[in-house]
């Protein structure tokens, strides 16, 4: 007699098979072959590059997948088209629950908070060049010692050097706070497999000076998410996370300001930075290429 009970591996439920899952294995596996087949791509390889990822998840507390941005991190962002560049991921420094400052304004920060006073500005564009007012921007960056405030106990208050702000009617924002440098973070330094997969690629442990945007608009076909970094910067082009993130049209000129005048104008003790930078984002009516070209970006 026949049983009816089917065997366990009888048991798949053609309902619960994802053809986009399917599609994405296939499609990995097969790129995967032809990096064995072009490049010479073997087991060890990869064996090598998880246990990197695992040691570097272990140091940081960091998600697997974001370990893994130096392996992919151009992959992940839009824009073109003359639309500022975003990404698809929340950066692992980011923290919910930001301060409101005023328009223009001041990023929280200790009355002792070292580094070069900064003022950026900039304005916050449609497609056609149109302001996006109301904007929320969700701005933060690293302190002078390459620490972002809320995700290691190193002192600092945990809103230092992070805010929210709006858009003026034209679309413009303003703020103070200091010039980002470059910085390397402290746990990955210490892991050995870390420094030699870096200098294996032509990339040192530092990232280049960048301020970290969050841009909130309900025109907006999506938030944007990204970071401005600073034309000149040398370690732009041996990034950890990549050469090619800090792309030119996200690099903002920086001009250095040491008249003791302009000092004394802006309340400032010694010199002082300005950077300005305009984001042209698309909204649900904004043509598919942006129209205009706008300050403080270069051509890619």
């Amino acid at each position: 007699m026949t049983s009816t009970t089917p065997a366990p591996w009888d048991t798949v439920d053609p309902a619960l098979v994802n053809p986009r899952a399917v599609r994405l294995v296939e499609a990995f596996k097969d790129a995967l072959a032809r990096m064995r087949d072009e490049h010479g791509l073997t087991f060890e390889d990869l064996h090598t590059v998880t246990t990197l990822l695992t040691d570097l998840h272990d140091a940081t507390g960091v998600p697997l997948s974001l370990c893994a941005m130096p392996l992919f991190s151009e992959v992940f962002q839009g824009g073109g088209f003359g639309y500022t560049i975003s990404e698809d991921v929340d950066s692992p420094t980011y923290v919910p629950g930001s301060p409101l400052i005023d328009n223009p304004g001041r990023l929280p920060m200790r009355p002792d908070e070292p580094g070069v006073p900064l003022i950026a500005s900039g304005r916050v564009l449609d497609g056609h060049g149109n302001p996006l007012a109301g904007a929320e921007l969700v701005i933060y960056h690293a302190s002078n010692d390459g620490v972002y405030s809320g995700i290691w106990d190193d002192g600092q208050p945990k809103d230092n050097l992070r805010c929210r702000q709006i858009t003026d009617a034209e679309g413009r924002y303003a703020f103070t706070t200091i010039t980002p440098v470059p910085y390397s973070n402290m746990p990955s330094q210490a892991v050995e497999t870390v420094a030699k997969a870096a200098a294996a690629l032509g990339r040192s442990l530092y990232r280049p000076a960048h301020i970290h945007y969050e841009i909130h608009h309900p025109d907006l076909l999506k938030p944007y998410r990204g970071e401005v970094y600073f034309a000149g910067d040398p370690v732009i082009p041996v990034d950890f996370v990549g050469p090619k993130i800090a792309a030119p049209s996200l690099q903002a000129d920086t001009v250095h300001h040491e008249d003791p005048e302009e000092i004394a104008a802006h309340g400032f003790d010694g010199p002082f930075n300005t950077a300005v930078f305009d984001f042209v984002l698309r909204t649900r009516t904004s043509p598919e290429t942006a129209l205009f070209r706008v300050r403080g970006r270069r051509d890619a």
